[in-house]
């Protein structure tokens, strides 16, 4: 009989009476299944967004259609939704149609410059969903094609059944972090507030997440330190805070599922103090 990996003694460490049965982990994608520092939010809100105000809004002006776009973005935390808004009030020279938004997200963004197949996540993610027997969700603001193809390019699309990943236009005309959005995602996937995990690098969709019974992880890449430029929490004033009640686990990158989350293998989490988060694995 082989020994047990450091995680699975990490695992039978945690306190039992403090974890939680689960059955659904919840992914959001941008700043969480990738790295913000790939530069690849950067390049979506910047070159992508201002491209499509130009040709399709009728902006002539790339400030002024980035200004308007960037103050309804922090508003809705969504392009679409924010641009979706933004039309009904009377501010865009053009009309808004969300299926043009989706075609140029999937199209005009350079999914294979800044993704490439994540081994370690894919690896995760096969384990929990085969051997945990795990349900695995998508579910972001973004559109759902988008959603689709980043998981491609990260080499884990077949991990995740077509039902269960959403996009923005899936759950409009809420979105993240409305109570409703969370609330018709779990309705759909036939899980419930206490049965699932939510990873997110948005402090305001974890608060969101946390307030309506779900556990949550903190997706932080830089650790507390100053967030990487690009990131859209950076850019929506919403840093990460790893001691706020809300969050219950904390991971630098997705990829640290099995180190630091070892007991979702066995269907369960235990909420950490930003301390635990750093404890060694017991090598007893």
């Amino acid at each position: 009989v082989s020994a047990p990996r450091a995680s699975d003694r990490a695992a039978t460490a945690l306190c039992a009476g403090s974890m939680a049965e689960i059955d659904t982990l919840i992914f959001d994608v941008d700043d969480t299944l990738y790295p913000v520092s790939c530069g690849f939010s950067e390049h979506r809100n910047s070159d992508v967004i201002c491209g499509f105000m130009l040709a399709k809004l009728g902006f002539e002006d790339r400030d002024a259609a980035m200004t308007l776009r960037n103050e309804y973005f922090r508003r809705y935390h969504s392009s679409m939704k924010g641009l979706l808004v933004a039309g009904q009030e009377g501010k865009l020279p053009k009309p808004f149609k969300e299926e043009e938004l989706a075609d140029w997200f999937a199209g005009e963004c350079d999914f294979a410059g800044h993704l490439a197949p994540n081994p370690e996540l894919r690896e995760a993610l096969l384990s929990l969903r085969d051997e945990a027997k795990l349900n695995l969700v998508v579910f972001s603001n973004a559109p759902r094609r988008y959603c689709m193809n980043c998981l491609k390019a990260l080499g884990v699309e077949d991990l995740f059944e077509e039902r269960r990943i959403f996009g923005v236009d899936d759950v409009l005309p809420a979105c993240k972090p409305e109570p409703a959005a969370f609330e018709k995602i779990l309705a759909a996937v036939g899980s419930a507030p206490s049965r699932a995990v939510m990873f997110e690098d948005s402090m305001k969709n974890i608060r969101a997440a946390s307030a309506l019974g779900l556990h949550t992880v903190l997706v932080d890449e830089a650790g507390g330190e100053a967030r990487a430029a690009g990131g859209e929490a950076g850019l929506l004033a919403d840093a990460p805070c790893a001691e706020a009640p809300a969050v219950g686990a904390t991971l630098r990158h997705i990829g640290e599922l099995r180190a630091r989350l070892p007991e979702l293998w066995q269907r369960r989490f235990a909420r950490r103090r930003p301390a635990e988060e750093e404890a060694p694995a017991p090598t007893g």
